[in-house]
């Protein structure tokens, strides 16, 4: 256990995530005449699905390693790329950027489990003034660690210790912007969080597919961001009352750093 509160407090150096936009003063004001934004996106190809390898090490009592190795195997399926028969891509980001002013976000708290030695949801997104629901389902110890990782410096936003199952730590939303999610315990575990001020943020569902509602009509920059591919980023114009189709065809892998944790 000692070691693993040293693990802990330990400032790891990561695989920096991709620049977004700086932050805009959001305006919430009362939107009559938004706009939609609807698409699917795409692979250009199949991607196979990463396998993680998992290492348990042996602890000071055998009945703890026992215990770890039952909760957590010897693999995991990263489900990194689940694309569908039409090549649609789950998991993805859809960030409007630079939004000034529109409809106010969501009161709806985001919980961020530990279960089965894995973060669920592993794409979420968390909006301030709301809070983050972090528990722990597993019967080992945990911790969830939250940072920005921006020009290859880890700003820790939270580090939390869950040791007991079923504990519940419950915190803020402060920091905005693209969050990764740690466990230091176990190396394998990730997440990814958007924090943000305006509720015009998406993730693509099974299909690909997303759906982005009453936005001010106006000129934006739209971010798709998945783990596995290169950012893509396009520029529209949304128009009153009506809707904006924006869909795109992800081409160019990238290898995030979880890989480089496992040694694939």
């Amino acid at each position: 256990m000692r070691r693993l509160l040293i693990l802990i407090i330990v400032s790891v150096m990561l695989t920096p995530l991709p620049g977004f936009a700086k932050r805009v003063r959001y305006k919430v004001v009362e939107v009559s005449n938004g706009g939609h934004i609807t698409g699917v996106v795409k692979a250009a190809k199949k991607v196979p699905d990463p396998v993680l390898p998992i290492e348990i090490k042996p602890k000071e009592d055998p009945k703890e390693t026992e215990l770890e190795k039952k909760a957590c195997g010897d693999k995991q399926q990263a489900l990194m790329y689940l694309i569908g028969f039409n090549m649609g891509v789950k998991n993805v980001l859809v960030i409007v950027e630079n939004v000034k002013e529109g409809k106010a976000p969501p009161k709806k708290d985001l919980v961020i489990d530990n279960i089965k030695c894995r973060f669920e949801p592993l794409v979420g997104i968390a909006y301030v003034k709301s809070k983050y629901v972090i528990k722990n389902s597993d019967p080992i110890f945990h911790n969830t660690s939250l940072a920005k990782v921006l020009k290859n410096k880890r700003r820790t936003v939270y580090n939390l210790a869950l040791p007991r199952q079923g504990q519940v730590i419950k915190k803020p939303v402060r920091a905005t912007g693209l969050h990764e999610v740690k466990c230091d315990a176990h190396y394998w575990m990730r997440a990814y969080i958007f924090a943000s001020r305006h509720p015009y943020v998406a993730i693509t569902d099974d299909k690909g597919s997303f759906e982005i509602k009453d936005l001010p009509p106006g000129k934006y920059k739209v971010r798709f961001w998945h783990e596995g591919f290169q950012d893509v980023v396009k520029e529209i114009e949304v128009k009153p009352g009506s809707t904006t189709n924006v869909s795109v065809t992800l081409t160019k892998t990238r290898k995030p750093s979880v890989l480089s944790r496992v040694g694939l």
